[in-house]
Formats: structure tokens, C-alpha cells, sequence
């Protein structure tokens, strides 16, 4: 089952509405709301759209259900909700008042910081893995 599958399973189940109803309400036949819970299909964004709207899905929540399914959400903010510091760091980047040379800078050491993440987890994942949970 894929992240979306799951995802998308949780969110129907918590509201109490079955397979069949979901599938009906988003226009969609059966077969294929019990297919993407299951990780067999993934997705258009069309479609995880419709879903959402079927499910009565608050936007912070159709925006998690769309990055689930691989797809830029509309307010990328709603996934930074558990991580404060990188929803500041998103105003700063793009915030017109802050010179242009110091944002470059910002993304320049933002990219250098997930390289360097990349790097470590690739070369010694169990180490870097229990230093993220330290």
C-alpha cells in the first residue's frame, strides 16, 4: 500500500463512509477507490481533487492528501505545520523585502544542507538515522 493509499484509506474510515460511497460521491467507479487504497493506482490530480471534495477534506488536508500522491499542493505552508522553522524560512524566501542576495544565499545554504543530509544518509543511513532521532 502506497502513502497515498494509506493516506487516503485513514482519511475515508475516520469519516465513515465506505469504499463504494466514496467512489460514488467522486464520481468514480468502485473498483477504482479500492485499487488506490491498495497501492495498485496511483492518482491523477484530478482526481485526488475530486476525492477530497467527496470527503468534505479541509484544504490543509487535501493539501497532504495531494503531496501523498506526488503532486505540489496548493498552500505548501499546510505541510509545514509540524516544522515552524521552515515555514519562516519559506516567508523569508519569499518576502520582496529581503534583498535578493540574501534569499540567493539562504537557497545556496538550504541546498548545500540537503546535500549534506543526502550524502550521510547514503553512506552510513543507520548512524545518521539514530542522530535524527537523538
Amino acid at each position: 500500500m502506497t502513502d497515498f493509499g494509506q493516506m487516503l484509506k485513514a482519511l475515508r474510515e475516520r469519516r465513515g463512509v465506505s469504499q463504494s460511497k466514496l467512489a460514488e460521491r467522486a464520481e468514480f467507479d468502485h473498483s477504482y477507490v479500492s485499487r488506490l487504497e491498495g497501492g495498485a493506482r496511483m492518482p491523477t490530480r484530478d482526481a485526488v481533487d475530486r476525492l477530497g471534495a467527496a470527503l468534505g477534506l479541509g484544504e490543509s488536508e487535501r493539501d497532504s492528501l495531494l503531496a501523498a500522491a506526488g503532486f505540489l499542493p496548493r498552500d505548501v505552508t499546510h505541510l509545514l505545520s509540524s516544522e515552524p522553522v521552515l515555514g519562516e524560512v519559506l516567508d523569508l524566501l519569499k518576502d520582496e523585502q529581503v534583498p535578493s542576495e540574501l534569499r540567493e544565499n539562504m537557497r545556496q545554504v538550504l541546498h548545500l544542507l540537503a546535500q549534506q543530509a543526502r550524502f550521510a544518509m547514503r553512506n552510513h543511513p543507520v548512524e545518521a538515522t539514530a542522530n535524527v532521532a537523538a
